[in-house]
């Protein structure tokens, strides 16, 4: 069973579309089935859902945008990246980019770099 939300995704999630936010919502629950024991945080400075690992501590968030929605991690330069999805050029952050129209990155692509960054 999936946590109930956090306080404040609501507010997080108000300005956004439908889409967005029920994208949003659905990698959340994608995040907390595969790794249930995360723990999850509004920050809404960064206008995001952080997510902590018990022993690795804060190791990715979820970053609702305009017209899709980021999972970033933490330590993603550090990842190995087998289906060659994780974008960006940061020293440290990178992450998976998710449409509600697109076929890839999948949610099994999600879990896999999930593992991979707890690990």
């Amino acid at each position: 069973m999936i946590a109930a939300a956090p306080p404040g995704i609501d507010e997080l999630l108000e300005d956004h579309c439908a889409d967005i936010s029920a994208l949003t919502r659905h990698l959340r629950d994608v995040i907390l089935t595969a790794r249930p024991e995360l723990t999850e945080r509004v920050y809404r400075g960064w206008h995001g859902l952080g997510f902590h690992h018990p022993e690795r501590g804060y190791i990715a968030a979820v970053f609702p945008g305009t017209d899709s929605v980021s999972v970033g991690f933490e330590h993603g330069a550090d990842l190995p990246d087998p289906h060659g999805l994780l974008q960006g050029t940061g020293k440290r952050l990178r992450y998976l980019r998710f449409r509600p129209d697109a076929s890839a990155p999948t949610h099994e692509h999600l879990v896999e770099y999930l593992d991979l960054a707890v690990s």
